[in-house]
């Protein structure tokens, strides 16, 4: 049955030419034969065309598409997930500068063909030189999806991946657009979406590398924030949300804080209040006291 289904990688690629040649080498040599490529270039100004051509000119898995016009990034990312063949069963949306290991597919697609309910699986992953995703229970494989956007709501796992996450292409179809709004990050936003209706799979294998990005942490503690407002009723009851808010909220007061021992800190400072007060959430002196409380009381309960 694994090597019937056929999986969908999509790549939507704006001037990615300097990892592109590492990228489609990672897919070409999965040991799950069973796979199509389909590169989307948004109208690139390197060599992401030529490299993309290359490889299609050596592996009819291998599909490359330009468009004549750049578009945003997220109108180019639905655009190239269009392009997924109709008889694609899973889909596996890689970004030019990320990689998959040679097993990585077959493992996923094993996981989601004995588990007909699991809609998304993950696995651990390379970042640089650290592993993440990790802190399932190793003896399982399957969890419901509730449980899975609580954890990760809640602080607790981050096991939700994206772009090295396998979802089944029916899930993909079922959204038009798959991508809705142009928040940073809404690939996590669909997936906090979509896996109420379905089990997630995980493999405890490292299958999968992301390079790091110049994304500042401040930038995703704000943004996070944001899927906590919205999501979060879809996953705690009233009494739960509060409290997981008020954590968040004041682990957001002492990022705040910190912007006054660094250079150019008041930029940054005015842009998260910024953002804070979009967001309905400044915090008062009480929250401030009682971020500052709290760390105080990490960084010596432990020596009382």
């Amino acid at each position: 049955m694994a090597d019937s289904a056929l999986v969908s990688v999509v790549t939507p690629v704006y001037n990615g030419g300097r990892y592109l040649d590492v990228c489609i080498d990672s897919v070409r040599a999965q040991s799950h034969a069973e796979l199509e490529h389909v590169i989307l270039d948004n109208a690139s100004t390197d060599d992401t065309a030529t490299i993309a051509a290359r490889h299609a000119g050596r592996d009819r898995r291998v599909r490359m598409y330009r468009n004549e016009a750049t578009l945003s990034m997220l109108d180019n990312w639905n655009r190239a997930i269009e392009l997924m063949s109709p008889e694609a069963r899973y889909c596996w949306l890689l970004p030019a500068d990320d990689m998959m290991y040679p097993r990585a597919i077959e493992r996923m697609v094993d996981v989601g063909l004995r588990h007909p309910a699991v809609g998304i699986v993950g696995s651990l992953r390379r970042r640089g030189e650290a592993i993440e995703c990790g802190g399932l229970p190793k003896e399982s494989e399957v969890f419901s999806g509730r449980e899975i956007g609580r954890l990760f709501l809640a602080g607790r796992v981050f096991a939700i991946a994206p772009t090295t996450n396998l979802i089944r292409a029916d899930l993909v179809r079922a959204r038009r657009p798959f991508y809705r709004s142009q928040r940073l990050h809404e690939d996590i936003a669909v997936f906090l979406e979509v896996l109420p209706t379905c089990d997630f799979g995980f493999v405890h294998e490292v299958l999968a590398f992301s390079r790091l990005d110049e994304e500042s942490g401040t930038t995703t503690i704000r943004d996070y924030l944001g899927m906590l407002i919205e999501y979060g009723p879809d996953y705690f009851d009233a009494a739960e949300l509060r409290a997981t808010e008020g954590r968040h909220v004041r682990r957001y007061c002492r990022m705040l804080l910190r912007t006054y021992l660094t250079p150019g800190g008041a930029l940054l400072r005015r842009q998260h209040m910024a953002a804070l007060r979009d967001l309905g959430r400044v915090p008062g002196p009480t929250t401030y006291g009682m971020a500052i409380a709290e760390k105080a009381f990490a960084l010596f309960a432990p020596r009382l």
